[in-house]
């Protein structure tokens, strides 16, 4: 296993912990609306230097052809701004720690449309943690 990749994923976990925790103060003055059009303002101004400077490995996979390919990269942005209108809408209404009991099931969902969409199997290790961490958020939930 790549020691480099589990950092970066602890880095993402810790990360998405602080952002919920920001997240939930900043819903209490605007809505998940705005609120995703201002982090996603952001992101961009953020991203937008760096962008340019990779703009031809951008054009390369933009242009190569694939239609699979550029409806994926379509397809992918969408998605996720509605999944940050979903998450932003959550941690608002039930608050950080409940809204991220929910959300922390996306591996389950990766893992079926990963099976759906590109093939593949899953073995009863799978079945198993996914009845676990469905069974731990129930738990958490309900006696919280």
């Amino acid at each position: 296993m790549n020691n480099t990749g589990l950092v970066y994923a602890l880095a993402a976990a810790i990360t998405w912990g602080v952002v919920y925790v920001l997240d939930q103060k900043v819903l209490t003055k605007l809505s998940p609306l705005n609120w995703l059009f201002i982090s996603s303002l952001v992101m961009a101004i953020i991203t937008l230097p760096i962008a340019v400077m990779n703009w031809e490995s951008i054009k390369t996979a933009i242009f190569s052809g694939n239609k699979q390919f550029f409806y994926f990269i379509i397809g992918a942005p969408i998605l996720a701004i509605l999944a940050n209108f979903f998450i932003f809408s959550a941690i608002q209404r039930l608050g950080a720690p409940i809204a991220s009991i929910f959300e922390i099931a996306y591996p389950f969902f990766v893992a079926i449309f990963t099976l759906i969409l590109f093939g593949g199997s899953l073995n009863a290790y799978f079945w198993i943690g996914a009845l676990f961490m469905f069974l731990g958020g129930v738990i958490i939930i309900r006696f919280t």
